[in-house]
């Protein structure tokens, strides 16, 4: 596998095309990690990094002209920039290196992301993790999901089917900790691609690419800007994006770590319906299981001031429920719940959202309800999508470099690209966006004789025929 590595040096722009295998990266002896603001100024993991490895913390240069070597960078003309280092942001990172084009990663948290507790990865995340070549080590760690249970808090089973009866088979579904996608990603790019405790302040689009300042007053200017930093995403409320809306609901989330292998099945997703509460749980691996439960609650609702009271509450929402959720949340560390707002903001379909060479990707564009399972798989595919698209404008000529040909890309090219990009997307996410958000108004009603019918109906009238239609999705290869 080749790399397309950026060198953090005074010849950054003319040598950003360096290839070199990748089990040949820099020695972690030679590293030079560059942060974004005096390591003083950094939390303490950080600031242990700033001690064992060189680190270059230049002054605050607000007055850097744009185009200039801006020190830890060098030249970002030619580079695209990707804002936040979570799920989409490394994968369209890893996405773009294999197209051959030059990107640079800022992330605004001192040091890598850890929190978070796992994800659904589904078949059309599969694709994707197949295309930026980093799948096969995930499919290794965790179990292969074959089964549903929909169930009642009393443990009488509604439906209980395999994929094998969902149709454009054959589906994949496994269950993974965040932290080890992240890691699978960050492995496929070299280190110093990545600069952590680099938080934004402004990004405008113009004729020439994009314009940044970083909190600390430096300014760069980039060819196109990737904003993939969250659901709170700063690069999408520059362009104007208004707020994701609250779904009413809140959910708590955490992995169980079980004493003995083998307490719940490897093959099982399970979910427990009540009355405006509803559980989940599908395993990781032999003793470890993802939980959530859902609850609706107020918008200003206050949330628990201590993990140990984050537990308490989890486990008071889902007490006495049969299928064992109960005792998965007991077997969770407290400081490992997190509790959260479900919230999404819906894409009109075919429309654009992104202004000259900046646009968004995952949470930053589309955050949406959990209730398919779909918002990291739909990061992914925009990580795919978006590189095909910007790698797509370069007019191959014999004779010509991909290095000089990415140079003779014009922006308006870029932003005709990154349109059609977001026009394409829209259309996948909206009516993704738009079912997550039916289900989960169904699933968090109430009122008990409202939740019989629909118990009613899901054990003597749902067919699980189309069950995964929405993740048959096939992003392809780069």
């Amino acid at each position: 596998m080749m790399e397309l590595r950026l060198r953090t040096s005074s010849h950054f722009a003319s040598d950003y095309c360096q290839l070199r295998p990748s089990w040949q990266s820099t020695p972690a002896y030679k590293r030079q990690r560059v942060d974004c603001a005096p390591a003083s100024a950094l939390g303490p993991l950080c600031r242990a990094a700033a001690t064992a490895e060189r680190t270059v913390t230049p002054e605050k240069l607000s007055t850097t002209a744009p185009g200039t070597q801006t020190p830890g960078f060098g030249n970002t003309n030619d580079s695209i920039l990707v804002v936040g280092a979570g799920i989409a942001g490394l994968a369209a990172a890893v996405a773009l290196r294999k197209v051959g084009l030059p990107v640079v990663v800022l992330e605004s948290s001192p040091d890598e992301r850890k929190q978070g507790s796992a994800i659904a990865l589904w078949t059309n995340a599969f694709h994707a993790l197949d295309a930026l070549g980093v799948a096969q080590p995930l499919r290794d760690a965790h179990p292969l999901l074959t089964r549903v249970e929909l169930c009642t808090q009393e443990g009488r089973t509604l439906k209980a089917f395999s994929l094998t009866e969902c149709r454009g088979g054959p589906h994949e579904f496994r269950g993974i900790r965040r932290s080890e996608l992240l890691q699978g990603l960050r492995q496929a790019l070299p280190s110093d691609l990545l600069h952590y405790g680099c938080p934004i302040r402004d990004v405008t689009p113009d004729p020439n690419g994009a314009l940044v300042t970083l909190e600390d007053g430096r300014r760069m200017r980039f060819r196109a800007v990737l904003g993939t930093d969250g659901i709170r995403s700063r690069v999408a409320a520059c362009l104007g994006m208004p707020p994701p809306n609250y779904a009413g609901y809140a959910a708590y989330r955490g992995v169980a770590k079980f004493a003995k292998k083998g307490t719940i099945p490897l093959d099982t997703c399970r979910m427990v319906w009540g009355n405006g509460v509803r559980a989940g749980m599908y395993p990781l691996s032999e003793d470890e299981a993802y939980w959530f439960t859902c609850f609706n609650a107020s918008a200003d609702a206050a949330g628990p001031s201590n993990p140990e009271e984050a537990k308490q509450a989890a486990l008071s929402q889902v007490e006495g429920w049969a299928k064992g959720v109960d005792a998965a949340i007991r077997d969770t560390p407290a400081e490992s719940i997190s509790r959260s707002r479900i919230e999404d903001r819906w894409l009109a379909p075919g429309l654009p959202y992104g202004k000259g060479a900046v646009t968004l990707l995952g949470d930053a564009a589309h955050p949406m309800t959990p209730n398919l399972g779909q918002g990291g798989c739909t990061a992914l595919e925009d990580a795919v999508e978006v590189a095909r698209a910007l790698g797509g404008t370069r007019q191959e000529q014999e004779g010509v470099g991909s290095r000089a040909a990415w140079r003779a890309v014009t922006t308006p090219a870029l932003t005709d690209a990154l349109r059609a990009f977001e026009k394409k997307r829209s259309k996948r996410i909206f009516p993704l966006a738009a079912r997550s958000w039916g289900m989960g108004t169904v699933l968090q009603l109430p009122y008990p004789p409202v939740t019989a019918l629909r118990n009613f109906v899901v054990s003597n009238l749902y067919n699980p025929a189309g069950f995964l239609d929405h993740a048959l999705y096939d992003v392809g290869r780069l």
